[in-house]
Order: structure tokens, then C-alpha cells, then sequence
């Protein structure tokens, strides 16, 4: 279904509420909206004003999608009980500011939980536009085994993280579920005997007996002062939330060096060019071979729906790189619609990867700065690619084609 059709199956009950600011006042009115949203599984609300009405949208797995139209004149209404709600000054308009919230969520079982919600408000030619980003703490904290590892890359994973120390990184994009990785990382090894420190920018999801702590920049607390600080507070494993520059990338990898099994996140396309990244950044090549341990690329693509999904097969145009990259594949699966979804044909998301583990032997390629040498190990010796890991969840009827493709080619 294209976007428009969704659209309409997902939301034309609510658009029957859109007039409820009126009829049951807007403090009823945003708690339908919070409440919709998060019963949808959306991560994020958009409020985006436009010359004649604010357009209300949700981003469901990944895809934005227009909820309702609200009218101008009542916008304001709505962005201010919203800012209200998050402890921001609802006179300050014209300045970008950040707040947050917690709102209680009564499921369809009968359980309440408690969803914390982050505002930012940003100015726009007509009004200020409102992203409330919903972190749902009981539905994304996950085990590694329910990310979308295949079992061989799930154990390798592991007996990487059985590792006294060293640097283990997470790449990909933004928002491809890198923190989501860490955070299930951490959990795996997280027990009593081991001192885990945390330095995120921000602290998304709690983690029962991890030290967390938010960067502060405005206060001068950055990733560089906050990791040196910490490496006096006798941490065993450390979580640092991204390596921005060549300071904390030499830092963190000190940290490895000394004993500490440090993991964090790069901007990387795939594994084998966080290496090149970190060159770039600056770090001697010595240093990275010295204490890099591992790299995992990722990227997010939808979960077909278990109820509708329908068996299709793969495009003429597509068969040379099917066949290329995985070998022959004759049934795959397309998304349809049904109320199981909200007639999206997807529901929920899952992990393509790629790990590159680092031996001896690529240890040493590393230090000679032989990109190319590297690369032709990882092949020998059978590291799967991203493309071929989402062609295998194709295979298995979790995914689509067009999802693959659109982020692992």
C-alpha cells in the first residue's frame, strides 16, 4: 500500500477525535494523542505547523505518516499544555528548547507503564514545530538474541564480549539501533561483580545496576573530560555513547589498553571502514591494532506482518544480485493488510548486520595499514556482509526485498 492509503486505514478514527480539542477540552485531547501514539508502537510525534493547520504525524518503524490535520487557530492550545507537560516556558517561542515527561500508559492487558517522553521545540516560519520522542522503556530493551542475529554471529558476539578488555564498536547510521545494540550488550554482562560506567548524550533507557551519566556540554562535562574522570572511578566495562573526535578516540582506546573492555558507536557505512574512520580521525594505526577487538555494521528494516505477509517471488531485475550475493532464492515474501498491523503490511523492526572480528591477522593488516589485505581476509575467511545477512532474513520470511535493498546495497 502506498503511503496515502496507509494513512487513511491508520488514522481515519482519528480523525473523528481531531475536533475533541472543542467537544472534551485539550487536556483529553493530548492524552488521546500520547496514548494513540504509543499503543501504535510509534517512536516519535511530529508537530508541524503550516500556513492554514498543524499537521499531526507519527513515525512507525521508521516511516512518518500523517495522523490528522489540527486548525491553526487551535494549535496553539495544543503546543502549549504539550509544553506545559514538559516543564518548558510556553512565553519563549522564538528559541529552541528541550523538556520531558512521563506519562502513564494503560494497555489493552490491564498492565500500566511508564513511558518517559523527551520535547524539543524548534521555531518555524509559522510556529514553533514539536518532535516528542517516545522511549518506551519495557518495549525496546531487548536481549541480543531478539535484535535479529543469526545464531553463528549471536555467539561470536558473545565470546567477543567474554573478553577481559578491549574496544568493541557499533556503526552504522543514525538511527539504525546502535544504542539499542549497546544497551543489550550491556545487559548481557551485567552482574554484581563487575563495575559498569556509562557516558551517554542522553541517557535513553535505565540499566538496573550500570553508573549512568549524561553529558553536559553547556556545563563543560564532554565525552573527553567525562571518560578521563571515570577511568579514576575503577570501572570494569565502559560504555561510552559515541567517538566524535581523535581525544576520546585515543582515550577510550587507552582505556582498552589498560585493561577495560570499553564498547561505543562510529558513523561508519560497514564494518570494515570504521577502521579507515578512526585512521582519518587521526588515531595511529598501532594504537587501533593494538585494542580493537571487534565491529558490528547494522541497519534497521521492517518486520513483515506474521498474519497477512503473502509469498511472492524475486524480480527479473533483481536475480543476478540475489543469486550473486546468496545463491538461489525462489520464494520471498511481500507485506499485505490487516488489523494485526493497523494495515500496514509491516509490524515492529529488525536488525541486518555484518561483525568483523578482529584476529591476529587482521590485527597486523591493520597496523600496516593494508585495507585491501583486510578486506581479502574477511572474505576468505567468510564474513557475511550486510546484504547477505538481510538476504537470508528474506529467505525466512521476515522481511522484504525492497527493505533490504533500500539499506544494504
Amino acid at each position: 500500500m502506498v503511503p496515502e492509503q496507509l494513512a487513511y486505514h491508520l488514522y481515519s478514527l482519528d480523525q473523528q477525535y481531531a475536533l475533541g480539542i472543542v467537544r472534551d477540552g485539550i487536556i483529553a485531547y493530548v492524552d488521546k494523542l500520547l496514548h494513540c501514539a504509543i499503543e501504535r508502537r510509534a517512536s516519535d510525534i511530529h508537530l508541524q505547523p503550516h500556513e492554514q493547520v498543524m499537521v499531526v504525524r507519527e513515525r512507525i518503524d521508521g516511516y512518518l505518516y500523517d495522523a490528522q490535520h489540527v486548525d491553526r487557530e487551535l494549535a496553539p492550545l495544543l503546543i502549549s499544555r504539550i509544553k506545559i507537560l514538559a516543564h518548558m516556558d510556553i512565553a519563549k517561542r522564538r528559541l529552541p528548547q528541550d523538556g520531558r515527561m512521563n506519562v502513564v500508559f494503560h494497555a489493552a492487558d490491564g498492565t500500566d507503564r511508564i513511558i518517559d517522553i523527551r520535547v524539543s521545540s524548534f521555531p518555524t516560519l509559522y510556529g514553533e514545530k514539536l518532535v516528542l520522542r517516545i522511549l518506551d522503556q519495557g518495549r525496546h530493551l531487548m536481549t541480543l538474541a531478539a535484535l535479529g542475529l543469526d545464531l553463528t554471529m549471536q555467539q561470536e558476539l558473545e565470546a567477543l564480549l567474554k573478553r577481559p578488555y578491549g574496544l568493541f564498536l557499533v556503526t552504522g547510521p543514525t538511527g539504525c539501533g546502535k544504542t539499542t545494540m549497546l544497551y543489550a550488550m550491556l545487559s548481557s554482562l551485567n552482574n554484581r561483580s563487575k563495575n559498569m560506567v556509562t557516558l551517554e548524550d542522553p541517557i535513553e533507557y535505565l540499566l538496573p545496576g550500570v553508573a549512568q551519566s549524561q553529558i553536559n556540554v553547556t556545563a563543560g562535562f564532554t565525552f573527553e573530560v567525562g571518560l578521563r574522570a571515570l577511568l579514576r572511578q575503577d570501572p570494569d566495562i565502559i560504555m561510552l555513547g559515541e567517538i566524535r573526535d581523535k581525544e576520546t578516540a585515543n582515550i577510550a582506546m587507552e582505556a582498552a589498553l589498560t585493561g577495560h573492555l570499553v564498547f561505543s558507536t562510529l558513523h561508519t557505512n560497514n564494518a570494515l571502514s570504521a577502521v579507515m574512520r578512526l585512521i582519518d580521525m587521526g588515531v595511529e594505526p598501532f594504537l587501533i591494532s593494538a585494542t580493537l577487538m571487534g565491529v558490528l555494521a547494522q541497519r534497521l528494516v521492517r518486520r513483515l506482518c506474521a498474519a497477512c505477509k503473502q509469498k511472492s517471488t524475486v524480480p527479473l531485475g533483481l536475480q543476478p544480485v540475489v543469486q550473486r550475493q546468496y545463491g538461489p532464492l525462489e520464494t520471498v515474501y511481500q507485506q499485505s493488510s490487516c488489523a494485526a498491523c493497523h494495515h500496514m503490511g509491516f509490524k515492529g523492526q529488525i536488525g541486518i548486520f555484518e561483525l568483523l572480528t578482529i584476529d591476529q591477522q587482521a590485527s597486523a593488516l591493520i597496523g600496516d595499514q593494508d585495507h585491501r589485505g583486510l578486506q581479502e581476509v574477511c572474505a576468505k575467511k567468510g564474513m557475511r556482509s550486510m546484504l547477505q545477512d538481510g538476504i537470508a532474513k528474506i529467505e525466512q520470511g521476515i522481511t522484504t526485498l525492497d527493505e533490504v535493498f533500500a539499506v544494504a546495497q
